[in-house]
């Protein structure tokens, strides 16, 4: 079996250097850091990634409710006729739901009703995000718009463009002359984009988790929740610690934001650019990496969420949480 594995690779990679050295390949790259408009609804383009009029409807939003819809459809299809021994789609959503329950209740069973809606939610969303993004097409299929038009604009856009405007000199794009292939002279704006590499997406999700990380934290210890920040009867030291407890509430909304979309974005370009540079099996190992990334960065955003809520629902120095009259010690 390892063999046949070898030898098929050998093989592939041999004809994947014909075809390059006989000049297979695109010339063109293009790389934006923000969710490109494919439509402006009521107006016209700006640049390549704005709007100079009207609603954008950007290749992200456009991802993130086909992303719904995937969940959405699978929740359906998964409780239609359910039965007390799960078959089918059903067992697999139940030992998924289940895995993740079972893992926040070793996190905080005190406390997982409240907390596994809104991280089971964030789990999954994101999951599907992040995969959704490395299916072939999102990113490489979409609508073609001419540079020259927005170039001048596109110098002065508040997000930098890093597209290759202008092809080098004696460069061919071999897919150039293909039907519905971009001209020289336009860029694709892809009509899909992985959600979590659109960093409006990723700081929405972060200020939803970290607003409720404080709405948790005020439930559980009422006013007192507020001796986590200001603390001026324990000294100066507490004082200080306090302080940075507040700084680092507004920091985790940046390391929430820019943590999953540094990481999708990254692991996005990439994949572009070892398809650019060398588009035969050289993206494929770094394709499966990407898989993993997609997993892991969907599991620390939901758990760090869960993790963090927890903490906030203890009380500050021993003192006791109000509402149930319990302490809000982990047990």
């Amino acid at each position: 079996m390892r063999n046949r594995i070898l030898t098929v690779t050998g093989i592939l990679l041999a004809v994947g250097i014909v075809l390059y050295i006989i000049g297979v390949r695109s010339t063109k790259l293009h790389i934006s850091v923000a969710a490109e408009p494919v439509v402006c609804l009521g107006g016209a383009r700006a640049t390549l990634e704005t709007c100079a009029s009207g609603f954008p409807i950007t290749n992200s939003l456009i991802t993130t409710l086909i992303v719904l819809a995937i969940i959405i459809v699978a929740i359906l299809a998964g409780t239609r006729g359910m039965q007390m021994i799960p078959r089918g789609f059903q067992n697999v959503l139940e030992v998924m739901v289940e895995a993740f329950y079972n893992f926040a209740q070793s996190v905080d069973r005190r406390n997982v009703a409240k907390f596994f809606p809104f991280c089971a939610s964030a789990f999954f969303f994101i999951l599907v995000s992040n995969v959704i993004g490395l299916v072939p097409g999102v990113g490489s299929i979409g609508v073609c718009v001419p540079t020259a038009e927005h170039k001048e604009t596109a110098i002065v856009a508040p997000v930098a463009d890093v597209t290759m405007a202008e092809e080098p000199a004696g460069a061919s794009d071999f897919f150039a002359s293909w039907p519905l292939a971009c001209e020289k002279g336009t860029t694709l704006v892809p009509y899909l984009r992985a959600p979590s590499a659109d960093l409006n997406v990723t700081l929405a999700w972060a200020l939803i988790s970290v607003g409720l990380i404080q709405y948790f934290g005020f439930q559980a210890l009422g006013l007192g929740y507020l001796t986590k920040f200001f603390n001026f009867r324990e000294g100066f030291m507490a004082a200080l610690v306090g302080i940075l407890e507040l700084i680092s509430e507004f920091v985790r909304i940046i390391a929430f934001a820019f943590r999953l979309f540094g990481n999708i974005f990254a692991g996005e370009v990439i994949l572009v650019v070892m398809a650019f540079l060398f588009p035969y099996l050289l993206p494929a190992p770094f394709y499966a990496f990407e898989l993993f990334v997609a997993f892991m960065q969907a599991l620390i955003f939901s758990v760090l969420s869960l993790v963090f809520m927890s903490l906030a629902t203890e009380a500050h120095g021993g003192h006791e949480s109000h509402g149930h009259g319990e302490t809000a010690a982990h047990s």
